[in-house]
């Protein structure tokens, strides 16, 4: 009896310590982006189910260039470049570029946007908010999956799901994905619309407020990442500011060599 409740407190402690391992890995995946200078390119999709007017769904080839002092982002013909001073934003479809000062928002955003792809990544929190499992995936790859430990009320279904696919021992990221689920009320007639539809399964709710009838529906924002290159030995942007506009003796603004029939156009606020 002493060799089996030791051997099971050992498997339990185990575990635990697996688990902890994960924990510190992910952890160790939220660093990832802070080595600078910095150069991603990343496929970028999201959607949002269901999809309602206003609710644009996103999918692009994005390039990413953050070297401290100089961001840089092109997507979709658009560009925008960023120093200690001035936001170049560059719309090569419409032939515009845009001036602004850099209020220091751009590096914010930047910073911002990143973390979106790691949550608070202290072990004490993330062991408060998700479950974790760790997977090999095979030719090197590794993927975590991230679960919260809550549903979305009155559902089975999961707050918040996060799984990201990085290489074992670089702990660069592959691919990331990301679901978040919450309530959101609809109308009767979307209602009945998506109970016809076997993928809202469980995913409708229909109650009385106040002798009201109150309809919602699980709604689902889905983020997917896929990195196809992420390198730190690149030491300037793919452009810069003179590389779009230059600055004449009058002190206007016009584009520069290869975006002179561009309108360019300043704001000082």
């Amino acid at each position: 009896m002493l060799l089996i409740t030791a051997t099971a407190h050992a498997q339990r402690r185990k575990k635990n310590d697996d688990t902890l391992t994960v924990y510190r890995e992910f952890a160790t995946l939220g660093r990832w982006y802070l080595q600078q200078p910095l150069q991603v390119n990343v496929h970028f999709g999201y959607r949002c189910t269901p999809a309602y007017a206003g609710n644009d769904s996103v999918d692009t080839d994005m390039q990413l260039y953050y070297g401290g002092n100089d961001f840089y982002m092109q997507a979709e013909g658009m560009e925008q470049i960023v120093n200690d001073s001035v936001v170049v934003m560059v719309n090569n479809e419409t032939r515009m570029i845009n001036l602004f000062p850099n209020d220091g928002q751009a590096f914010k955003k930047f910073h911002e946007t990143m973390a979106l792809f790691v949550p608070d990544s202290s072990l004490q929190k993330l062991a408060q908010l998700y479950v974790a499992n760790r997977n090999d995936e095979g030719q090197g790859a590794r993927r975590i999956i991230l679960q919260s430990r809550t549903s979305v009320t009155g559902t089975d279904h999961l707050k918040e799901i996060i799984s990201i696919t990085y290489d074992a021992t670089t702990h660069r990221p592959l691919a990331y994905h990301h679901i978040t689920r919450s309530l959101a009320p609809v109308d009767s007639l979307v209602y009945s619309r998506l109970a016809e539809n076997s993928a809202y399964n469980g995913r409708l709710i229909s109650t009385k407020v106040n002798h009201h009838n109150l309809f919602l529906v699980v709604k689902e924002k889905i983020t997917d990442c896929r990195f196809t290159n992420i390198s730190h030995g690149i030491q300037g942007p793919p452009a810069r500011e003179h590389d779009r506009v230059l600055r004449g003796e009058n002190g206007e603004y016009g584009g520069a060599k290869g975006f002179e029939n561009y309108l360019v156009t300043t704001n000082n606020q």
